[in-house]
């Protein structure tokens, strides 16, 4: 009967929502998560317990299905350079960042990368950015600007401003250009899952001696720690890469998007739940950043985001 088909697409979506909206909240937990972590490990050996653990699940997920080695062998300098830049770099610059910034300015932050990443398409690969993704990113930068200003209570009347915040802003950037420069160089003729898998090993490859040059860890890891590390781990990047494909391939690109735009508030509240109530400022820049990027997301020839934790 018609209503057959019809119920089951309109469950298959509804799962699908689900899922996005699932994937929406553990990156935004990761904020909170990597935060934990810094307690645990100095921010060059952080990453390497993420990715240690995410690296193995994915491989042992994608090797048995065949064409992995294949692929390596076909496309290994395209996975060297999106993992050096699109794992390593946007790691070890956002755990950096977490040592001088809260998890609320972070994901303020780089709720940016896809208004960086439309500006990114437009110079290196020729995409339309007309008025209306102007407008947005600047609306977008303005709100960053007010949240991250607004942290202290000496902020914006007293300008203040530490290394985080511009590190947080790199780790976008190097967000963002992982984004564009898949559009290039991702192989189109490999499963999604083999590609994520081989680009994450690759940049976990590029994070081991960056992590052997660190301190070790700073205390053992208590209760906290574990669920931190399994959360940001598992959750964030495993579970998180497999939900958000899911629902980009039954709802195409705009709907889930929006969701990924309610990372930032989504931290405050969970870090709300801690006990870190955000200042006013914080609130009201985060959405104008959501404002503005939403804005500029409506764009016809707006590019989809990256995984920005995958």
């Amino acid at each position: 009967s018609a209503a057959g088909p019809g119920a089951a697409a309109a469950s298959s979506s509804w799962a699908a929502r689900a899922m996005a909206g699932a994937a929406v909240v553990l990156w935004a937990a990761s904020y909170i998560w990597s935060k934990t972590l810094l307690g645990w490990l100095d921010p060059l050996a952080a990453p390497i317990a993420r990715y240690a653990i995410s690296t193995a699940v994915l491989l042992a997920i994608a090797l048995p299905r065949g064409g992995a080695l294949a692929a390596w062998r076909a496309h290994w300098r395209s996975y060297l350079l999106l993992g050096g830049i699109g794992i390593t770099g946007f790691q070890v610059l956002i755990f950096v960042a977490l040592e001088d910034t809260s998890p609320v300015s972070a994901s303020v932050i780089m709720a940016l990368t896809p208004a960086l990443t439309m500006a990114g398409a437009a110079i290196f690969l020729g995409e339309p950015f007309g008025r209306r993704a102007a407008i947005g990113m600047a609306i977008a930068i303005a709100g960053a600007l007010f949240a991250v200003l607004g942290e202290s209570p000496a902020g914006i009347a007293g300008f203040t401003l530490n290394r985080g915040e511009p590190l947080a802003l790199l780790a976008a950037c190097c967000m963002a250009f992982y984004t564009v420069a898949s559009r290039r160089l991702m192989p189109r003729d490999v499963p999604a899952l083999t590609n994520t898998a081989l680009v994450i090993a690759m940049g976990t490859l590029f994070l081991l001696p960056l992590g052997l040059a660190g301190d070790g860890p700073r205390s053992a890891p208590n209760l906290q720690v574990l669920v931190a590390l399994g959360g940001i781990s598992l959750g964030s990047t495993v579970l998180g890469y497999l939900f958000w494909n899911r629902a980009l391939n039954t709802l195409g690109v705009s709907e889930p998007n929006l969701l990924y735009n309610f990372i930032p508030v989504l931290t405050m509240a969970m870090a709300s739940l801690q006990g870190h109530l955000p200042r006013t400022e914080q609130i009201v820049g985060a959405l104008l950043v959501i404002a503005g990027v939403t804005l500029s997301a409506t764009h016809p020839k707006a590019l989809p985001s990256a995984l920005p934790h995958a």
